[in-house]
């Protein structure tokens, strides 16, 4: 049987940044893995207009990424970056189990509801809307109308949910094989990852905090403050973790053996 996992996400990079050391493993493993991606990626620059930046995050960038590692699909649903949480909850829940039943995958991926301090409202509202999705996607009287089209209940048998916090995580990949793979991904999302590096001197300007971090800190080169960033998160999250791998990404697993 074909080994199949989902992605689903708020933003382009998220993926990449939270699990694409996973994603690259289970790749090399012969998974086949699909993302569906919420947003249209159009308010996260400093320089570039909205439809530009549509244009270029979703369009070339996000597609470069997949074809890079080698996913199977990505799709975009296209709502307006920022504003999901004003979409209806339903509507949003409806596309995850669309994309869960088409598709077929033992493993979802997805933003975790239950974190703590979680500032971002797209990636709340895709935690939420995913994580019903993944739970209810077995169930025939949810809707019906897509079991009409041809679409079965399936059921997730695993679930992985990411976060900022580690706080909740109880499952741990040892990424230290695949991380420049991650970083190489990453890099690639060249307009989200100029916003990051202009973020992190927006706010070290801001608070006067860690200013040996500024010679890293090229917007036109950035792959250094990237790859010193995923490998300080990487080790933070195994030291959380207690393992004793170096770089590790942290999940709140769940099976759904465990939760009915």
């Amino acid at each position: 049987m074909q080994k199949t996992a989902l992605f689903l996400t708020a933003h382009a990079d998220d993926a990449e940044f939270f699990a694409g050391g996973f994603m690259a493993a289970m790749i090399a493993d012969g998974w086949q893995v699909h993302e569906v991606i919420a947003t249209d990626n159009s308010k996260g620059s400093y320089e570039l207009a909205a439809a530009d930046l549509i244009a270029q995050s979703r369009d070339r960038e996000a597609r470069a990424v997949a074809a890079f590692l080698g996913k199977a699909s990505v799709d975009f649903l296209g709502y307006t970056d920022g504003d999901l949480t004003a979409l209806n909850h339903l509507e949003l829940r409806g596309h995850f189990i669309r994309a869960i039943r088409r598709l077929r995958p033992q493993r979802v991926l997805t933003f975790d509801a239950y974190a703590p301090f979680e500032l971002h409202p797209d990636h709340r509202a895709v935690a939420w809307a995913a994580g019903e999705a993944a739970n209810f996607a077995g169930l025939p009287l949810f809707y019906p109308e897509q079991l009409e089209e041809g679409l079965e209940p399936w059921t997730v048998a695993h679930r992985y949910y990411f976060a900022k916090n580690p706080e909740r995580h109880n499952h741990y990949v040892d990424i230290g094989p695949h991380l420049d793979r991650k970083v190489d991904a990453l890099c690639l999302h060249e307009s989200q990852m100029r916003l990051t590096v202009d973020d992190f001197i927006k706010n070290i300007n801001a608070t006067g905090e860690h200013e040996e971090y500024l010679p890293f800190l090229d917007r036109d080169d950035y792959r250094p403050a990237i790859e010193l960033l995923m490998r300080e998160w990487g080790r933070q999250m195994a030291q959380h973790g207690k393992q004793e791998f170096e770089y590790a990404e942290g999940f709140r697993f769940e099976s759904a053996m465990e939760i009915t």
